[in-house]
């Protein structure tokens, strides 16, 4: 899941019956009223629900909504794709392209306050599994970087997150020293 940076608004995967009857993943918001949360609406980016989507992240300006999907249009394998607000309904999804994406798997997008994208991918040279990246837009194109040691191991290194505009945050990784 993510939230906005107000923290009444939450963007999350969820595991659902599409409407032929097949679980499939979807992205759902649902916002703070008072002190409880409202019913969750699933965010429609394709036509159809059963285009599996998940892995919600939203712009700091909650003008542009990132996540995953193996849709046709890809890289190939699970792409980082994005989708912008457009007076109160979501455009039609563009893939991030090729400077991100790669016949492998891009996960776990997060934007930092700063508009960095960090994810997790298979596809770019790492260190072993999924391996954490940054990419920053730089004369218009993606600059993709590998996070090293001690961000990412050998292991699958998931996703990252921050405290706001701060350098500090979260990983999440399955390393021999987690708890599980």
């Amino acid at each position: 899941c993510c939230t906005n940076s107000k923290t009444n608004t939450i963007w999350f995967t969820s595991v659902r019956l599409n409407d032929k009857g097949k679980l499939t993943t979807q992205i759902y918001v649902t916002k703070k009223q008072a002190t409880a949360w409202g019913a969750p609406e699933r965010v429609e980016l394709f036509e159809s629900d059963t285009i599996p989507v998940g892995h919600p992240s939203i712009s700091p300006d909650e003008n542009t909504l990132y996540f995953v999907t193996s849709t046709y249009g890809g890289q190939g394998g699970r792409d980082i794709w994005y989708s912008t607000s457009e007076g109160g309904k979501w455009s039609k999804p563009k893939n991030l392209g090729a400077e991100i994406n790669t016949s492998g798997d891009e996960v776990f997008p997060y934007i930092h306050a700063d508009g960095t994208l960090y994810f997790s991918s298979d596809g770019h040279p790492g260190m072993g599994g999924l391996d954490i990246f940054m990419a920053k837009k730089v004369d218009g194109k993606w600059d993709v970087k590998n996070m090293q040691y001690p961000i990412n191991s050998v292991r699958d290194d998931f996703g990252i997150v921050f405290e706001g505009e701060k350098e500090r945050g979260y990983l999440s990784s399955n390393r021999p020293e987690s708890r599980g």
